[in-house]
Formats: C-alpha cells, structure tokens, sequence
C-alpha cells in the first residue's frame, strides 16, 4: 500500500452527509411515504403470519431496504468521495473507449462461457490465474480489430496517472454478475496492460480477515481467485486501495457508527414504535 494522508476532515463530512442523507431518506420511506402494513403480511403470508411475531417480518421488510438502498450505487459513490479526498480524479458509471482484436473479443467470451459452464455442471477445480489468462490474451494477433465501451462503477485516476478501473458487486453476487465482471475487467487489462481493474467487495461477508470461502457462497471462486488481491479486492483491501491509506476502511467504519448513534434510535423509535 503507498503511502498518504489518512482522510481528512473535508473527506469525511463528504462521507458522513452522503451517508447520513441515505439513513434520512430510507426512514422516511419505510416510516411515512410506505410505511409498514400489518394486514398486507397477513393476507399475502397468512401461514407465516400465523406463527411468526410481526416483529420478525417488519424487520426483515426494513432490512431488505437497506439492502436494496447499499446496493444502489451507495458504495460506488462514497468511493468517489473517499478517492476525491486522497488527491485523485474520479467518476461513476465511467466509459472506456477500448480497440482490441477480435481473436481477443471472442476467446474472452470463450473464457467466460467455459467457466459458468463447468460452474452449472459443478466440476471442482482450481481457481482461475487471471495472470495468465492476460498472458494469452496479450499473445493473440490478428489484423481484425473491435471497438468496444465498457462502463465501470468508479473510475480513478491517480496524481501519477495510474488509472483504475472498480466494478462492485453485492458481497454476495450471483452468476451474472460475476461474469459480467470479469468480462469487463478482462477487457479493460487486454485492452490497456497498464490500467489497473478490480471485482470490488464493499465488505466481507465471512469477517474482516477472513478468507471470503468462509461465507459459503461458492459462485464467484468459480471465475476469480478470491484471494488474489492484484484482481479482487474486498472490505478492508478494497478502501485502503480507494483512499490510499492503511486506515480508510477503519475510518469508514468509525462514520457509520457514529451515524447510527442517531439513525438506530429513531428506527427504535419511528419504525418499531419502541
């Protein structure tokens, strides 16, 4: 990790309104605009409502909300704001104007078809080098050539021009997803040896520290080295890269607890009637 200046004080009041505005508008949504309704349970889960306390399902209905708000460029754009803060250039929903050849186009659809294959047919294997799919791809020459756009979440730009390249994902992404992932990052390293692309995790679901397997969720080792950090970058890794500093994601965290102080308790308060 290179070194830097942890955030600084204009970065994280960034942080915290744009956090603190999204904590605003779900509880006004899930307390006033669609509030919870007991009845719609009862009528569309009669069996369920039956035995389970309508607590359980007016929390599960506000944590699907938050969910569905993190998982709507939430992080992406907090990921702008923390690279913005270190010093670099950066944009969402960022286009990339690529040329590569066609043998390249097609053996990365190749690529990509032969692993969801043998993903659906369950065959176990080792996991994927990306290194060395590169290595062939840089090999492959043919005087045909496409022009192609590949749109990323957050796009950075380095004071020293190094450009990378963010494609997030729920911690948790399912085939499609993933797929559409390593096609983009494969085509933005093919296309320019010198860029740096991520398949970007805002957060570990089996634990900070701990390898991402631990959670269960077996989909995206099928296409990714889970474990290798020059592709795939996950909770901590994956702030510290954004903010170039060691303590960003510790930093990050700190702003969100801090914003719970208040945002738990009017939950308690406005959404449980506690």
């Amino acid at each position: 990790m290179e070194g830097g200046k942890t955030m600084n004080e204009a970065t994280r009041e960034r942080v915290h309104t744009h956090v603190q505005a999204v904590m605003n508008r779900l509880i006004e949504k899930r307390t006033i605009l669609e509030p919870f309704l007991e009845h719609q349970i009862a009528e569309r889960n009669p069996f369920g409502f039956s035995v389970v306390p309508t607590e359980v399902w007016k929390g599960a209905k506000f944590e699907r909300s938050f969910v569905t708000v993190l998982g709507q460029g939430i992080f992406e754009q907090l990921g702008k704001i923390i690279a913005e803060g270190a010093g670099a250039i950066a944009a969402n929903q960022y286009d990339k104007d690529l040329r590569l050849n066609t043998f390249q186009v097609d053996t990365i659809g190749d690529i990509i078809s032969n692993q969801r294959a043998r993903l659906r047919k369950g065959e176990i294997r080792q996991a994927p080098d990306l290194t060395q799919e590169l290595a062939n791809l840089a090999n492959l020459q043919t005087n045909r050539y496409q022009d192609i756009s590949i749109k990323s979440d957050l796009y950075i730009r380095r004071p020293d021009g190094t450009e990378e390249y963010y494609s997030f994902k729920t911690v948790k992404p399912n085939l499609d997803q993933t797929a559409e992932a390593k096609k983009n990052l494969l085509m933005l390293r093919a296309g320019d040896s010198n860029c740096k692309a991520y398949f970007a995790l805002p957060y570990n679901p089996a634990g900070e520290g701990n390898a991402y397997t631990l959670a269960g969720h077996s989909i995206p080792k099928k296409l990714f080295n889970m474990e290798d950090k020059e592709y795939v970058l996950i909770g901590g890794d994956l702030w510290n890269k954004i903010g170039n500093d060691e303590n960003t994601y510790n930093e990050l965290i700190n702003i969100f607890q801090e914003i719970g102080q208040r945002s738990k308790e009017r939950i308690r308060t406005e959404y449980f009637d506690l």
